[in-house]
């Protein structure tokens, strides 16, 4: 019927009973017989005061036909939208799910999803096209429905061939809105087909990022989009996680290229991984960076200068091969490694066996040593090598004598190395000898051509050791003025950023590691190894490797990373000429039932007032009272409904609750947080939640809710009246809020500065001194026993109101719990994708432990102090076997009674 559609039209045939309702309502007594009785003669033509009509008047028998009509038309459940869909035809729904979409995918999904029940409500198959390899097979639409829900962007760009899609349907483009210049072919396979195209908001598509260079305190980042006039923010991330820089960056009009500089010391600046658009989950919008990237912080161990001539020196060689490529910082022992480097240069002149070194390198360092007569006299004696030595030096004329200079071998596959060009003249005519071995051949990363080695290289706890068995400069080698020495140094630089050694393939071959998700989150790679040659980062195009997997790849310690989008230049906005274009609404059919039973009840209370007007029983009453008595009886708007709704779900069942913030990924975050607490606290715990309520801070009913996560941000504003008081009744309720700023990668940075958004919250909240949590806080033992509190981090602090356990009136409950960890993303965990955020992992077991601390907080919020009585029984126990032991009555039980406090203690 146009834009209305019946979900129950079986219902209109209750119109049929309006005739029975007319001859109902136009029944009335029949006339009295008229017989005048004498004595009543006197009060002939005396009116009375309520008169009753011998029938319904007209005007009233159409009104309550209609108000019954009205009810029967609510009760076909009718449905109206907006657009003008064409239902009289099967449909097409080709929807783009190349990586691009990622950041419009909701969108995309709920419009295909309205798209989907159309066609079902028309009872119409569908085609459904995802992937770049559809089957172009009719589908009922409840069945494409259920593949939608499974569907998700994916990792590789790729277009589907529509040659063979039937011409005979409607079809319908569900676009991301970008085009990379490889969609011509199926664009005009749509405008064949008289296709409708739909495009999401243009400030929502994706942005891609270009090239990074590094300038003299920091770098400069290039990003492409296909839409003009946009602000975006661009966030620097470590391998952890940590946000380590924001810039602004700002397209103009006709702008599709921003650049973007981000200053960081060096310190900062050569852990950064990771650059993505702030608020967009896209791998497409996210820049990995790997080897090629940065200038990593090298400390180069020397003696005071003015000491010795610069040309004579041997770190004068590593210096000047290391200048293009690192930060350097010239020093001691004590004044290098309190820069904490990310790589350490020892020449053999500075020699030591400081604790300091070896503790440098067991924490993470990498240290690259070169020998020399020092290190050759000590031969075995020194234990910070790679590989065991023989004392004395190898030479020619030596004990250990070879009769010319020797040339290295190529490199092997394993090495770092491998790949690198050896010139000729580069020999060596003096070394320190290793000790043969398997353990030494395992550790080889270069040789010379009679085999013996002459660089190796172990894990040291954490880090790596490294050793040149030459000296750093010419005196047993030429090597160090060669241009191999430079590119030698160049590949171990990077190790400092990455040290996990991979089994690769023969040949030099990489091996992915850590695949690039669709929407950012870096996943490990799939059992089945995936192998790239070396050859394909060669071509400086990048088209080599198109259609390889995001994500980074691996050659024994090097690292390279491949992006999800290989040419970012090409970015445009999708064509649209010759094709009808539409927007994505996201809005489902608006339902007409509850508007219409609604005005049916409406009616219904108009119809008693009128009633009782015409009986006179209400004669005083005008119209206009009648009016606004009537609407006094509605029950209330839509918005009320649905709080009234939310308020009973809430007191009939257990739910969790989070705060909005208006910011979808924030609240996306926060919903799939609380749910995965409510699946953990059904499995772990007695507490069942039956679900996840989003509320506002000035929502009705949130007394309802044992406690209410709300994550607190730089920009979130300061609660309006309205909000401060009904946060300040929940609190007075007996209500705990948790506030968490998320921010521990950031705190440092304020220099004990408070959180501003979280001073904007709290003012005006009636919240008690705090204090961090103490040691024997009743939340490290509401159920789990728990020291730390960790979320993405786990090293921030957690603040409580001082003196909980005895608060009057809330049971030892805080009112706040403040924290910085970040606890939404410890307990997301989706049950499609996994896990949504990669966390610190600042501890052993950190999701698990996280998890555990969201079960103590609920269990805390609706349990009170009860466990803080329980430990309090075992001092008192213990006190009346003190007093007992006199008379020697109730010791012996003691130990058996505290056996069983303890067990009580434990986690159930």
């Amino acid at each position: 019927m146009g834009s209305l559609t019946l979900l129950a039209p079986l219902t209109l045939l209750g119109l049929l009973a309006l005739p029975l309702v007319w001859w109902i309502l136009k029944i009335s007594p029949p006339a009295p017989k008229r017989r005048l009785f004498p004595p009543l003669a006197i009060l002939k033509g005396v009116e009375t005061e309520e008169e009753t009509p011998n029938a319904t008047p007209l005007w009233l028998l159409i009104y309550r036909l209609f108000m019954a009509a009205l009810a029967v038309f609510a009760l076909s459940l009718p449905l109206f939208q907006r657009d003008e869909a064409d239902t009289s035809s099967a449909l097409s729904l080709i929807i783009d799910d190349g990586p691009a979409a990622a950041p419009v995918w909701d969108a995309i999904t709920d419009e295909a999803r309205r798209r989907l029940r159309e066609a079902q409500r028309a009872n119409r198959d569908v085609i459904l096209v995802l992937g770049d390899d559809p089957a172009f097979d009719p589908i009922p639409a409840s069945e494409a429905l259920q593949q939608l829900r499974s569907a998700t962007p994916k990792l590789v760009q790729a277009v589907p061939d529509l040659s063979d899609l039937p011409a005979d349907r409607a079809t319908i483009f569900l676009s991301s809105g970008v085009s990379f210049g490889d969609d011509v072919a199926m664009l005009d396979d749509l405008r064949a087909r008289n296709a409708t195209i739909v495009r999401p908001e243009p400030s929502a598509t994706v942005i891609v990022p270009g090239d990074v260079r590094e300038t003299a305190d920091g770098f400069e980042t290039d990003w492409f989009s296909a839409h003009g006039a946009r602000a975006v923010q661009i966030e620097a991330l470590s391998a952890r996680g940590d946000v380590l820089a924001v810039t602004p960056i700002q397209f103009g009009p006709t702008d599709s290229l921003a650049t973007g500089s981000i200053s960081l010391p060096p310190q900062l600046r050569s852990r950064v991984t990771r650059l993505r658009i702030a608020g967009m989950r896209a791998g497409a919008s996210t820049k990995l960076l790997d080897d090629s990237f940065g200038r990593p912080l090298v400390g180069v161990l020397a003696p005071p200068s003015g000491t010795s001539s610069p040309l004579l020196s041997e770190e004068f060689y590593a210096e000047q091969a290391l200048q293009p490529f690192a930060d350097l910082f010239i020093g001691n022992v004590d004044d290098v490694l309190s820069l904490n480097p990310s790589v350490l240069v020892m020449p053999d002149s500075m020699s030591s066996d400081a604790q300091a070194i070896t503790d440098y390198v067991e924490t993470g360092g990498v240290l690259i040593r070169f020998a020399g007569p020092q290190l050759a006299g000590a031969g075995a004696q020194d234990t910070l090598v790679p590989v065991e030595l023989r004392s004395g030096g190898r030479s020619i004329g030596g004990a250990l004598a070879w009769e010319t200079p020797q040339s290295l071998a190529p490199f092997s596959a394993e090495s770092p190395f491998v790949g690198l060009s050896i010139p000729d003249e580069v020999t060596v005519s003096r070394q320190v000898m290793a000790r043969p071995g398997a353990e030494t051949d395992a550790r080889t990363w270069a040789r010379l051509q009679d085999g013996a080695p002459v660089v190796t290289s172990t894990v040291r706890g954490e880090g790596r050791i490294i050793l040149f068995h030459v000296t750093a400069g010419p005196e047993w080698s030429n090597l160090a003025i060669s241009g191999l020495y430079v590119d030698m140094l160049k590949r171990i630089l990077p190790l400092a950023k990455s040290r996990r050694p991979v089994v690769t393939s023969e040949g030099g071959d990489w091996t992915l590691d850590r695949l690039l998700g669709p929407f950012g989150e870096l996943r490990p790679a799939p059992p089945q190894p995936i192998i790239l040659l070396d050859r394909v980062w060669d071509d400086p195009s990048g088209s080599d490797l198109r259609g390889a997997l995001p994500g980074y790849y691996r050659s024994g310690t090097r690292q390279r990373a491949v992006p999800t989008l290989t040419d970012p230049k090409s970015l445009r906005p999708v064509p649209t000429q010759g094709l009808s274009v539409a927007s994505m609404d996201g809005q489902d059919p608006r339902s007409l039932a509850g508007w219409l039973l609604g005005l049916a009840i409406l009616m219904l209370a108009l119809d008693v007032l009128l009633s009782a007007v015409l009986s006179g029983r209400l004669r005083r009453l005008t119209p206009v009272a009648a009016v606004a008595l009537a609407m006094v009886l509605i029950t209330g708007s839509p918005q009320t409904a649905t709080a009234n709704d939310r308020i009973a779900e809430a007191a009939l069942g257990l739910h969790l609750a989070y705060i909005e913030t208006g910011d979808a990924r924030i609240d996306e975050m926060s919903q799939v947080a609380m749910e995965s607490l409510s699946t953990q606290l059904t499995a772990r715990t007695t507490i069942e939640p039956v679900g996840v309520h989003a509320v506002s801070a000035s929502s009705e009913g949130l007394e309802m809710y044992p406690f209410l996560y709300w994550p607190i941000r730089n920009d979130t504003p300061a609660p309006t009246e309205t909000e401060r008081l009904a946060l300040n009744d929940y609190i007075a309720a007996g209500g705990t809020l948790v506030l968490d700023t998320a921010d521990e990668a950031e705190r440092s940075f304020r220099a004990g500065a408070p959180h501003p958004g979280l001073a904007r919250v709290t003012d005006g909240l009636t919240i008690g001194r705090l204090e961090p949590v103490p040691s024997d806080h009743v939340l490290t033992k509401s159920f789990y026993l728990l020291q730390v509190f960790p979320g993405r981090w786990a090293n921030g602090p957690v603040y409580v109101e001082a003196g909980g356990a005895t608060q009057g009136g809330r049971d030892g409950v805080s009112s706040v719990i403040i924290g910085s960890n970040d606890w939404a993303a410890g307990w997301a965990i989706d049950a499609e994708t996994g896990t949504l955020v990669d966390l610190a992992n600042d501890i052993p077991r950190q999701r698990e432990m996280a998890v555990r601390f969201g079960v103590n907080i609920a269990m805390y919020a609706l349990s009170g102090n009860y466990k803080a009585d329980q430990v309090h029984a075992a001092e008192l126990i213990r006190r009346l076997g003190d007093a007992n032991a006199g008379d020697g009555s109730g010791t012996d039980s003691l130990d058996s009674i505290q056996d069983l406090l303890d067990q009580a203690r434990e986690p159930r």
